[in-house]
């Protein structure tokens, strides 16, 4: 296991400090438990809320030949979407002890490589109680109405040199 000169060191020199008073180690359970806590929530969100919205919108997607993707990795649920110029990403995440975000990130490709613009905005939720089922649907609905919200290309007016204006109409 470990090399035995230092395991005898480890161990004579954090000897002296092994009690460690019941109040901190109180402490240390309580937080524990208020843990186990915000990832029951986060469970009970992810599971009754979130995946049944994310199952019956791939659904949506999927009928419609509309390029999407959904993966997972460690406590992340992502969902991406592909459009001709346009992709977005719906990252779902327990971003820290307590809480859960939802990270929009909405990239438009331009005409030429490095043009491309990025929108990324994030919705932040208490995971000390219960979150209501509601919450997952307008996070999708939020994403997707962003990134529908550009897509006409606006009309192109005529070719105006440098510091002159179009006549007003």
């Amino acid at each position: 296991m470990y090399d035995k000169v230092f395991a005898k060191w480890w161990l004579a020199r954090v000897g002296p400090f092994k009690d460690v008073p019941p109040e901190k180690l109180e402490a240390d359970r309580e937080a524990m438990r208020r843990q186990q806590d915000y990832n029951r929530n986060y469970a009970t969100f992810l599971n009754e809320a979130v995946l049944p919205a994310v199952d019956e919108m791939t659904q949506v997607l999927r009928k419609n030949n509309i390029v999407h993707r959904v993966s997972s990795w460690g406590n992340q649920l992502s969902l991406r979407v592909h459009l001709a110029w346009r992709w977005g990403e719906l990252v779902i995440m327990q971003s820290h002890e307590d809480c859960v975000t939802f990270e929009h990130h909405i990239i438009t490709e331009g005409e030429k490589r490095g043009d491309d613009s990025a929108q990324d905005h994030s919705h932040v939720y208490d995971l000390r109680d219960p979150l209501p089922e509601a919450v997952g649907t307008q996070e999708l609905q939020f994403f997707l109405g962003r990134l529908a919200q550009d897509l006409v290309e606006p009309e192109e007016g005529a070719e105006l040199p440098p510091g002159e204006t179009a006549p007003p109409e």
